[in-house]
This record gives structure tokens, C-alpha cells and sequence, in this order.
């Protein structure tokens, strides 16, 4: 997967994998806990409902990771961020704090983003 990039596409294909693999360990614990596990990131929002917001995250992050396709990590990290919730963009940022990168340093973090994923 990501182990064939070099330089830029290899640290935010770790970006992503950092990003994927939380989100997943958090929806299983969720999923088997039933009980919410996310609520500083999703106020408001039972165990369910946190489970899709993580989901939806991990959604268009891991078509970047594949080695064939028009889609870099980068393309993929930066739609993600630009047309999910603020909540979900600091579940990101969370998930990168604590491997110490920083979002901004790997896309535009810019407000008012929107675009759409090449084909």
C-alpha cells in the first residue's frame, strides 16, 4: 500500500492509516460496549451515531492508500477534511496529534473548502 511512496505521500498515507486505525478501534470498542466513547468530539450523539460519524471519516480516506487509481493520499486527506463536520475534522486532527503531525502541515486546512474527488 503506502509503503511504495515516497517523501510527502508516505507521511500522510501514515496520516491516514493513523486516522483509519483509531476510528476503527474506537467503533469496535462502541460496537461491543454500546455505550458512547466519543462524546468530546460528538456531543449529542449516541454510541450509533458516533460509530457512522467515525465511519463516514474512514469512507474516502482509504482509497488513497491503494496503489493503483487516480487517487494520491493527499487528494484523499484533503477531501476528506474539506467536506466533513468541524467535530469530524478534530477527530482528525486528535488522531494526528497524538503521532505529534500536525493536519496543517499535510493539506490546506483553509474554512469554506469544498471540492470534489477526481475520478
Amino acid at each position: 500500500m503506502w509503503r511504495g511512496k515516497s517523501g510527502r505521500a508516505s507521511v500522510i498515507a501514515e496520516a491516514i492509516v493513523t486516522v483509519v486505525h483509531e476510528s476503527v478501534l474506537f467503533m469496535r470498542a462502541m460496537s461491543h460496549r454500546r455505550e458512547s466513547m466519543c462524546d468530546e468530539f460528538f456531543p449529542g450523539c449516541d454510541y450509533q451515531q458516533q460509530i457512522h460519524e467515525l465511519a463516514d471519516i474512514c469512507d474516502n480516506l482509504v482509497p488513497g492508500l491503494r496503489s493503483t487509481g487516480p487517487r494520491r493520499p493527499q487528494d484523499a486527506l484533503q477531501f476528506t477534511w474539506d467536506n466533513r463536520s468541524r467535530y469530524q475534522q478534530e477527530w482528525i486532527r486528535h488522531c494526528l496529534a497524538a503521532r505529534g503531525l500536525r493536519v496543517e502541515d499535510l493539506i490546506s486546512t483553509a474554512p469554506g473548502r469544498r471540492r470534489v474527488m477526481p475520478s
